[in-house]
């Protein structure tokens, strides 16, 4: 068998997720699943870098696949962009030496936060990011968000259940200002538990809004108690940003 690995970009409003699921459920795996069958029929082992849920996005999502086919690269990437939906679209394929699975052998994850603090949100903005119009403070933000990096326990900060393995270690989480209000998080890690992204960008905007303070987050890595945090931010702002191997 031949292995390959390809990188997908896709707007994830319309979709439930990444992850096919039961029923005539419409998912990213799922259309980028039908056109790889009728590409290359005896496709196996699919794997892919990052699960995302529904309405989150992706820039750089890594997936790998194997064939007994060999398909000319350039024409099959050409082909597969012309029969998926026009929220999907494949922007690089190689073949790989040996066995490469896209989810095993990712070193990190980063993902990207989109919010607009200001009166109005561009018409290119609406679908990708999450509006507030009251002044947030930036600085204490970017005072809380280092309390995040390293390795925690992050029971609190995610919605999986209660016998979860829920330590992770974030490796690098960032806060950016640009023109319009338009602010960026970026936060970075080994691996991410079901919703801990959003959960820390819920409560670092509680903090930016004068709602809470940095030592919340303290007592909710302490308790573990997943009622100290704040809401699950919306998923809309949300983007797999790059996969690192």
């Amino acid at each position: 068998m031949n292995n390959y690995r390809a990188v997908i970009e896709y707007d994830g409003t319309d979709f439930s997720g990444f992850q096919i699921q039961k029923g005539d459920v419409r998912t990213v795996q799922k259309e980028i699943y039908k056109v790889l069958k009728k590409l290359l029929p005896d496709t196996k082992r699919f794997s892919y870098a990052g699960r995302t849920d529904a309405g989150v996005h992706a820039k750089n999502q890594v997936i790998s696949f194997d064939t007994g086919l060999e398909p000319d690269l350039y024409r099959f990437k050409w082909q597969f962009n012309c029969m998926v939906p026009g929220d999907i679209v494949m922007k690089s394929v190689i073949g790989t030496d040996g066995f490469f699975d896209a989810r095993r052998e990712a070193v990190s994850r980063r993902y990207c936060y989109y919010v607009v603090n200001n009166n109005h949100c561009s018409v290119f903005f609406r679908r990708y990011c999450v509006m507030l119009t009251n002044e947030l403070d930036t600085k204490a933000m970017s005072e809380a968000l280092k309390v995040f990096k390293g390795v925690h326990d992050f029971a609190a900060f995610s919605n999986e259940d209660e016998e979860a393995f829920t330590i992770r270690e974030v490796t690098d989480i960032s806060l950016n200002r640009y023109d319009e209000g338009l602010i960026k998080f970026s936060i970075e890690a080994n691996s991410f538990l079901y919703n801990m992204v959003r959960k820390i960008i819920g409560t670092l905007l509680e903090i930016g809004q004068d709602k809470r303070d940095i030592d919340s987050i303290y007592t909710a890595f302490e308790d573990k108690d997943k009622t100290k945090t704040a809401k699950t931010a919306p998923a809309r702002g949300l983007f797999l940003e790059s996969v690192k191997y």
